[in-house]
């Protein structure tokens, strides 16, 4: 009989603690991204949980020394942050202070791709693409943001600050060159929550993936190109396979046309150069050709690269020229 007691008392003793401990808060907890994250835009949200009993002040510091500091507010239990990335990973430190002393600290790891860089383009192993916008996650953000999308399709915010999108995603069309559909926050304009034959594995984990290949939806604007490009014998692969996305950036950048680099960056990351910024075909004198560093006196104003010579999308001459002659190509530029 004592036994039987004994054990009733453990019993509800046990239960007793579980139930205060179910009720406590996390003094600190990184909601998002998940550790091991793979991020396809050079901005990534961090979203995290603080206790104000617990907590007055989270910083946030980058492996580049970039730090951010979140004081608490008792009548709050989430902070965002927009944390800029570099390519390949990113280790991120998120420490949670009392009266500054370390109370807990978590940290991240963050993979930043490139669609043309190939030492960045294929994440090691471990890392995992990230899904935010699902209900699941909403429902934690919804407390302070209407998470309902209130764009009307096809036209354009007259306060840009007005998109329910804006607050969170502001810092994607802050670069000098900016995509129209991206600076007006026509966002399901892409990001309709489809997928393509590239990406069927995002299917359903989140409300606002694009397809890929995107070129369908990009053609939905650029007719022209669309039924130019058609007309053409030789297409640039990206160009041909509807991923316009590998070199343009879709929201902004600080290259124009939206570019994700420069134009010569961004050919050399496939295309490389066997004595860098000169050209594998030589001049009449046995010089290679500069491919950057130098004006461009067929485009005023502009830097020699590889645009000023191959057209990036299409053409009806080998290799992707400017012209269907060698002679109408060096004109370009050699006047004389």
């Amino acid at each position: 009989m004592k036994s039987c007691t004994y054990k009733k008392i453990i019993l509800f003793i046990t239960l007793f603690s579980l139930s205060l401990f179910a009720g406590q808060t996390a003094a600190l907890k990184v909601v998002n991204p998940s550790q091991a994250s793979i991020s396809e835009e050079n901005i990534v949200s961090f979203v995290v949980e603080a206790d104000s009993a617990s907590v007055d002040s989270v910083v946030i510091t980058t492996d580049t020394n970039e730090a951010f500091n979140i004081e608490i507010n008792p009548k709050r239990s989430h902070y965002c942050k927009s944390i800029n990335l570099h390519f390949g990973q990113n280790s991120i430190k998120v420490v949670g202070y009392k009266k500054n002393a370390v109370v807990k600290e978590e940290s991240r790891d963050v993979f930043l791709t490139s669609k043309v860089d190939k030492e960045y383009r294929y994440p090691p192993q471990k890392y995992n693409k990230i899904y935010f916008h699902n209900e699941e996650n909403e429902k934690i953000c919804a407390s302070c943001h209407d998470m309902k999308v209130n764009e009307v399709q096809g036209i354009a915010f007259e306060d840009i600050t007005k998109s329910n999108c804006y607050g969170c995603h502001k810092n994607v069309t802050k670069e000098k060159h900016g995509h129209a559909p991206a600076l007006n926050w026509l966002c399901t304009s892409c990001h309709n929550g489809k997928v393509g034959i590239y990406n069927q594995t995002d299917k359903d984990k989140t409300k606002y993936s694009v397809p890929d290949p995107i070129g369908e939806i990009c053609f939905s604007c650029h007719k022209k190109n669309k039924e130019e490009w058609s007309k053409k014998q030789f297409h640039h692969e990206p160009a041909d396979s509807g991923r316009c996305n590998k070199c343009h950036n879709s929201h902004s950048s600080q290259s124009e046309f939206y570019l994700r680099k420069s134009a010569w960056e961004l050919c050399t990351g496939c295309h490389k150069d066997k004595i860098e910024g000169m050209h594998v075909v030589k001049t009449f004198g046995q010089k290679p050709h500069p491919t950057y560093g130098v004006k461009d006196p067929s485009r005023a104003g502009k830097e020699l690269s590889c645009i000023s010579c191959h057209n990036p999308h299409v053409s009806n001459a080998p290799s992707l020229l400017q012209s269907s002659t060698v002679f109408g190509l060096c004109s370009r530029c050699h006047k004389k």
